[in-house]
């Protein structure tokens, strides 16, 4: 057979499959771009001690303490006041410039001091420094600003280069000192900020080649830099535009290297081949000028969706871009007595949002996962049945969500996830350490979605242990422990008690907080207890503490009968002491009783409600014994008495004539208005 025809088939049979082929491949056809940036204005604020004194880009690391220097005698001789180093310099070229040096100081018990000073810059193996000019030496009493205006040649800096300051004093005299003069260099705190304005290599900002997965289209941006997570937590903004419009949506962000990559998915695309252009805006400090950079790439998108409107990142996802995810727990627990022992249940519920969210998410879908590198939280998990097809599906199957709450019903594997891996002090969260209870189990809420996408993860906690009666225990506390880059941006906070009728939380106690309440309510079937809070930072302290009791004088019921029994009691006892009296006043105090029992409501504690009505009926009985005596009981007696009797003029009471002496004068003892009898 001749290979010309056997040619023509094979030739045939390419073009036909040609057209099949290019449909089910992504394509986009452009390259990795660095685009930013060879340096940057930045403004480096001084940190530390003086002998060991560092600088950061980021006025987050500012704190609220004061670093400072102090020169308390007159200098004669060259004296260091401080060295601050720059460590984490990109590598590149540093332009020729002019670096503003500004130290914040301040002069006490001296009108003034005279200073010379120098900067020294040390840049690589450069060094460049500038002094304090004769119109700036004189430091005038209180607070202000020492300039140096250093000039910068044109230098280049390496990886492991480094940039130092060096702030010195030849001599300083102090100008009419009252008392112990001295000058003080402040700096590393919001109040006393002492920074230097430079230009200098900070990042690499690359654009990466896009993805594209059937209609939606992944654009990433990698910022090189030797901060690392820093440069993404501790910045202002970060933006990708495709075609001058901003991509919105939670971006994923993941390492790249030593870098940071953010993914923006694009739903824009028209179809078919085209090329679009890709802009991105990086602003480090609020109110600095934007760094920016673009490029063009060619991309072929196709009508099929293929994806779920989320980039799939390979590599394990970042927990957060420094702004922290929202956090809600809320629940409920009942306390109840029996057989003498308090057994104490709860529910929380923990809803966890934004990149905490998808990383939990991402986390379950590689549950054994042996090729991935995985951070040790998700790497504690075992496969057990979930199978190679159901793992990195970019689907949360059923077989995985059984098998991520039976491993997390073991309370090391829980208490290491939550702790470790979402940042949670677990003792402060559930009142206890989680091998402590009695029964413990977790349940995974996907809330109605279960791709990999960045959408709400709710865990429910179920616990149950056993109190002593009398135990002061701590059911709550700040559980979000403090991270490099915040992993919570705030808590909202509600949860809900009940008791039986025959047990109770007294004397619930909740240290100073501006942003949780209390509030507290007893009644003969039991008591309810509401914590509630909005905005909880990671920075905020609180700690919510109860004491459970089963004993008859603290407990719902009893206390409810006692309290009943005691102002009826009191009252019928009351009655009696006025049987001969008026009773007008003793029932308007009657008033008293809802008083006490609001008090009884309130939850205050037993001590105090028992004083309530003791106070109540001690008014009662002292009201019934002072009460003027009745007007019929007083004419009753009058018309039993052998002696003559008169009545009162203005009230009617007849009044006994005791006496023969006139003129006589006495008090009526009905209405106590005087009678006079003259004959």
């Amino acid at each position: 057979m001749s290979a010309r025809p056997f040619l023509f088939v094979l030739i045939f049979i390419a073009s036909m499959m040609s057209p099949l082929t290019e449909s089910f491949i992504d394509t986009a056809k452009a390259e990795d771009v660095v685009v930013c940036c060879d340096s940057a204005d930045v403004e480096l604020h001084l940190l530390g001690s003086a002998s060991s004194g560092t600088m950061s880009p980021f006025s987050q690391d500012l704190t609220d303490t004061t670093s400072t220097a102090t020169i308390a005698n007159a200098v004669t001789s060259e004296e260091t006041v401080g060295k601050w180093v720059l460590p984490n310099v990109w590598p590149g070229t540093i332009p020729a410039n002019t670096w503003q040096v500004a130290i914040k100081y301040e002069v006490t018990d001296a009108a003034s001091a005279q200073v010379n000073a120098t900067a020294t810059l040390k840049i690589g193996s450069q060094t460049f420094s500038a002094s304090t000019e004769p119109g700036s030496s004189f430091l005038a009493q209180g607070q202000g600003t020492l300039m140096f205006d250093i000039d910068v040649d044109t230098t280049s800096i390496s990886d492991n280069g480094a940039i130092e300051l060096t702030l010195s004093a030849r001599s300083v005299v102090f100008s009419l000192p009252t008392g112990d003069a001295k000058l003080e260099f402040l700096w590393g705190s919001e109040d006393s900020d002492s920074t230097i304005e430079a230009e200098i290599p900070l990042f690499d900002l690359t654009l990466l080649e896009p993805e594209v997965e059937g209609s939606e289209v992944y654009f990433s941006v990698v910022i090189d830099s030797n901060w690392g997570m820093d440069m993404l937590s501790k910045s202002e903004s970060l933006e990708i535009l495709v075609g001058g419009t901003a991509l919105t949506g939670d971006p994923i962000e993941t390492t790249s290297g030593s870098g940071v990559r953010v993914t923006w998915t694009w739903d824009g695309a028209k179809g078919g081949i085209e090329t679009v252009t890709v802009e991105t805006r990086f602003i480090l400090e609020v109110g600095d000028t934007a760094l920016t950079g673009s490029t063009s790439f060619e991309i072929e998108t196709f009508d099929s969706s293929g994806g779920t409107g989320t980039y799939y990142p390979p590599e394990e996802p970042l927990k957060t871009n420094g702004d922290g995810s929202p956090l809600s727990v809320t629940g409920t627990f009942s306390l109840d007595s029996s057989n003498s022992v308090l057994e104490f249940e709860r529910v929380t519920r923990i809803e966890i949002g934004g990149e905490m969210a998808f990383w939990m998410r991402w986390g379950m879908d590689h549950l054994g996962d042996e090729v991935t590198s995985l951070s040790l939280p998700l790497k504690s998990f075992d496969a057990g049945s979930v199978t190679d097809e159901e793992r990195v599906s970019r689907t949360i199957e059923q077989i995985e969500v059984s098998e991520f709450e039976r491993q997390m019903s073991n309370s090391g594997l829980a208490t290491y996830y939550l702790g470790v891996g979402l940042g949670f002090d677990v003792s402060n969260l559930l009142g206890a350490d989680a091998k402590d209870f009695s029964s413990f189990s977790i349940k995974l809420d996907l809330n109605g979605q279960s791709d990999v996408v960045n959408h709400p993860v709710t865990l429910v906690i179920s616990t149950s242990i056993d109190f002593e009666s009398g135990e002061n225990t701590e059911l709550l506390a700040d559980f979000m422990n403090a991270q490099p880059a915040k992993l919570w941006s705030d808590c909202t906070l509600s949860l809900r008690g009940t008791t039986s009728a025959m047990a109770s939380f007294i004397v619930p106690n909740l240290n100073p907080s501006d942003v949780v309440s209390i509030s507290r309510l007893r009644f003969p079937w039991g008591e309810t207890l509401e914590l509630k809070g909005e905005g909880i930072t990671q920075d905020d302290k609180f700690a919510f503490t109860v004491t459970p009791v089963n004993s008859p004088l603290d407990s719902p019921l009893p206390l409810f009968l006692i309290v009943t029994l005691g102002l009826l009691l009191g009252f019928v006892f009351a009655l009696k002491f006025a049987k001969m009296r008026q009773k007008k006043l003793l029932y308007v105090e009657l008033i008293l009783v809802p008083l006490v029992l609001t008090i009884h409501v309130l939850g205050f504690v037993s001590v105090f409600v028992g004083g309530a009505v003791g106070t109540v009926i001690l008014v009662w009985w002292v009201t019934a014994i002072t009460s003027p005596r009745s007007r019929a009981n007083l004419v009753e007696e009058a018309l039993q008495l052998t002696t003559p009797v008169i009545p009162c003029p203005a009230c009617g009471t007849p009044n006994p004539v005791v006496s023969q002496e006139r003129p006589l004068r006495f008090a009526c003892v009905g209405c106590e208005r005087v009678i006079k009898i003259v004959a």
